[in-house]
């Protein structure tokens, strides 16, 4: 910190023919190289003690002015970002009740607090789930989407397949689960193959008393909020490929979980 030399202070001053309550004091700040007007800087006095006297800021011209209670004198300290901070030393006013006077400032780096910038572009959507989307736009089943969902806000997966035609919920009895069943045709009664995420999940079984599919009870495994999509179809003619098989007679429910989308 440094204040101006004395050929830079330009120092004015008219003596009052009595003592005056104020003095007023104006100056400059200016760039110590480049002498260019510093906008913008906070000039603060203070009393030889280090009392508190008064504040204000430079203008477009580097210019300042205030006018201060009297006192022995002041000290002047000029800030502003980017450059390095100056004190004058102490300027007694004596008699004088007017002052002027240049500060000079030089460059200084400012040392930033650390700044990490991270860029991410948009989520590239999941191919995981092209075909069903597909599929609800064009296909022959039955599909509920995710909007939907969030429209019905249904507790269960099955509150959401009892709104399918064809199909029928059936209580597991007292406290449990429900069944999902084909409910019309010759399947009628008949467990539909259940899918998640693209894997059978309840196979048919061959006892000794005939060929049965294991129950497998949807709610146990899967709840609204994690599904994204549900595709139904209970005509062999209607089922996709990929899910087709000697099995499938009884019809096939798909339900894609938001997992798959991610």
């Amino acid at each position: 910190m440094r204040f101006t030399s004395l050929a830079a202070l330009a120092l004015s001053l008219l003596t009052a023919a009595g003592a005056s309550a104020q003095v007023r004091v104006q100056g400059r700040v200016i760039e110590a190289e480049s002498e260019r007007p510093i906008a913008g800087a906070e000039i603060v006095f203070r009393t030889p003690e280090g009392l508190y006297a008064g504040r204000t800021f430079t203008d477009a011209e580097g210019r300042f002015g205030t006018v201060l209670r009297r006192t022995a004198g002041v000290r002047i300290r000029a800030d502003h970002i980017g450059y390095r901070q100056n004190i004058t030393p102490v300027l007694y006013f004596d008699r004088r009740v007017f002052y002027q006077v240049e500060l000079r400032l030089d460059p200084d780096a400012v040392l930033m607090a650390p700044l990490e910038v991270i860029a991410r572009s948009a989520r590239e959507p999941s191919h995981f789930l092209d075909s069903f989307r597909f599929r609800s736009r064009h296909g022959t089943g039955y599909y509920i989407t995710r909007d939907q969902i969030a429209d019905l806000h249904p507790s269960l997966v099955t509150d959401l397949l009892r709104t399918v035609p064809g199909l029928e919920v059936s209580s597991a009895g007292a406290g449990g689960r429900s069944i999902v069943q084909t409910a019309r045709g010759a399947a009628r009664g008949c467990a539909a193959q259940v899918y998640v995420d693209g894997l059978l999940v309840n196979k048919r079984v061959n006892t000794a008393e005939g060929a049965r599919t294991d129950v497998f009870r949807i709610d146990d495994v899967v709840s609204p909020d994690a599904v994204e999509g549900i595709e139904v179809y209970l005509g062999l003619s209607t089922i996709p490929p990929e899910f087709l098989s000697p099995e499938a007679s009884c019809g096939v429910i798909a339900i894609w979980t938001r997992r798959g989308d991610r």
